[in-house]
């Protein structure tokens, strides 16, 4: 139950959906490509605090108290779902992060598969995919349950 209501606090409701179909399929998600430097990334991206995705600034600044080098970003609007968007004040006119190997762990790990489940999509022209899949180890098991029956 308390993994449930995780789940309703950290998903929007088109991510939870997504969450539950996949369940239900006996699906994963599977992440392919490789970054570019496009930049797309830097310029809408959704912070997430103690209980779930930012919808306000009150809750973007008490976010900051206990991540200063958020100081980074900025508001620049909000997505269909009523999340804040930022930027990144960090992103040079090139594409590029003004210190990228002392970039956050959110830059390093981008794209999670959270984007997925907070019901948001990859920006338009990233050549990263996150696709809903059946895990091979799903595959071998029916094989060897098929196998097992003849």
């Amino acid at each position: 139950m308390v993994k449930l209501l995780q789940l309703f606090s950290t998903y929007s409701p088109i991510g939870l959906i997504r969450y539950l179909r996949m369940r239900l399929m006996g699906k994963d998600l599977l992440i392919t490509g490789s970054c570019h430097c496009c930049g797309s990334c830097c310029k809408t991206i959704n912070l997430e605090g103690a209980s779930g995705w930012l919808r306000s600034e009150k809750e973007f600044f008490e976010v900051l108290h206990e991540y200063p080098e958020y100081e980074r970003f900025q508001i620049s609007g909000k997505d269909d779902q009523g999340f804040i968007q930022f930027s990144c004040k960090w992103l040079t006119t090139e594409g590029f992060c003004k210190d990228h190997t002392k970039r956050l762990a959110l830059c390093m790990n981008f794209p999670d598969k959270s984007l997925h489940f907070c019901g948001g999509q990859l920006p338009p022209g990233c050549s990263y995919r996150i696709d809903e899949v059946r895990p091979f180890d799903k595959y071998l098991e029916d094989e060897v349950k098929s196998k097992g029956r003849r």
